[in-house]
């Protein structure tokens, strides 16, 4: 059964760019549009359609629907198809296409508009959740609950075993970019920004709903402030420009707020290890402007025996020894990152780092 919504989104949602395919929900089975050619994407069961579609359960016209440059957008427009066409779940007869929008074909086949934002934030999503067949439904889920939570409509929820933090910030990274601000409200602490951990952290919720104007708060479901109430409050006004994240290890709790995007342990994950540490040294590279950043077999071989207990313990792993790398020893890199050097070898030591050598100088030695 399709999954199906029950409000048209609204024009805040912050992934505008150019709409570029349409992809089979819960597939990698995508139609590129192009923007040159002349005439129409018919989309239909029949042959000659440029997007045919396959639908076993018979609701999809020959010729159901089509797509069009109208104005300089893609626009999608019912052919007088027999079961309607749906645009996030609202009939319609025509409608201008945006990244992330389900397009129903009748209540048989949903295809997803992308851009290449939408696509990089799918992608993101995948990695955190998983690339398996199995899992792809769930990921087109996740991205519908962040458009949701954008468009200020619903709160985003997490919910795994580890800090998820810094998946929650990446995530802002992908949909309202890393220009907005970011605020993590936690009533226990206050945190120094650096490279290595970006995120302010305030103590209260009203600081963090005023910090985070036209981005995002997040929440420990564990450490949620005393001010809980009013901080709902002034997130549900109108004119409020932030959207709210809370982070959970409890599914239970968690469903008190939202549906929850549950984040998969990566014991259920080996087998997609290897790719993961090369999609976050790719990322740590990017973050520390190296052009490239290639990790010895011994240090992915660490990285998977000793340091792989979650996702932000290999995007932590990969980021510090791309800074080592790249500053060409433990304490320039520690400098790179904006962390002391006790802080790097302590670490280094801890996980059973194989390259005793970083352990050698006399600072760490007199401790």
């Amino acid at each position: 059964m399709l999954p199906s919504t029950t409000n048209v989104l609204s024009a805040e949602w912050p992934i505008k760019d150019e709409v570029t395919r349409l992809r089979a929900w819960a597939s990698d089975h995508a139609f590129p549009l192009f923007a040159d050619r002349r005439g129409v994407h018919t989309i239909g069961t029949a042959p000659s359609c440029a997007i045919q579609v396959q639908d076993p359960k018979r609701r999809v016209s020959r010729e159901h629907a089509h797509v069009e440059r109208i104005g300089g957008r893609w626009c999608v427009v019912d052919r007088g198809s027999k079961n309607g066409l749906f645009l996030d779940g609202v009939r319609c007869d025509k409608a201008v296409l945006t990244p992330g929008v389900e397009i129903g074909l009748g209540g048989g086949v949903m295809l997803v508009a992308e851009s290449t934002r939408s696509i990089a934030l799918r992608n993101g999503l995948a990695r955190m959740i998983g690339w398996s067949a199995a899992r792809a439904d769930a990921v087109d889920l996740a991205v519908r609950a962040i458009r949701l939570a954008a468009t200020r409509r619903a709160i985003l929820v997490l919910c795994g075993q580890h800090d998820l933090v810094p998946l929650a910030e990446e995530l802002h990274r992908l949909t309202l970019t890393a220009e907005r601000p970011f605020v993590l409200c936690n009533p226990r602490r206050r945190t120094t920004e650096t490279v290595e951990n970006p995120i302010r952290c305030v103590t209260d919720g009203l600081t963090a709903i005023e910090e985070a104007a036209g981005g995002t708060v997040c929440l420990y479901h564990k450490y949620l402030p005393p001010d809980l109430i009013p901080l709902l409050r002034a997130f549900r006004r109108p004119e409020s420009q932030t959207q709210l994240v809370l982070c959970s290890v409890n599914t239970r709790d968690a469903e008190l707020f939202n549906t929850p995007i549950v984040i998969p342990p990566l014991t259920s994950r080996k087998a997609e290890l290897g790719r993961l540490i090369d999609e976050y040294t790719a990322e740590a590279a990017h973050r520390l402007e190296m052009d490239e950043c290639r990790l010895s077999p011994a240090e992915r071989e660490w990285i998977r025996d000793h340091v792989a207990g979650s996702l932000p313990d290999i995007q932590k792993a990969t980021l510090r020894l791309a800074a080592i790398h790249q500053a060409g020893s433990s304490s320039a890199g520690a400098a790179r990152l904006g962390i002391s050097h006790w802080a790097m070898c302590k670490w280094l030591r801890n996980n059973k780092f194989p390259l005793t050598h970083m352990f050698d100088s006399p600072d760490f030695q007199a401790r």
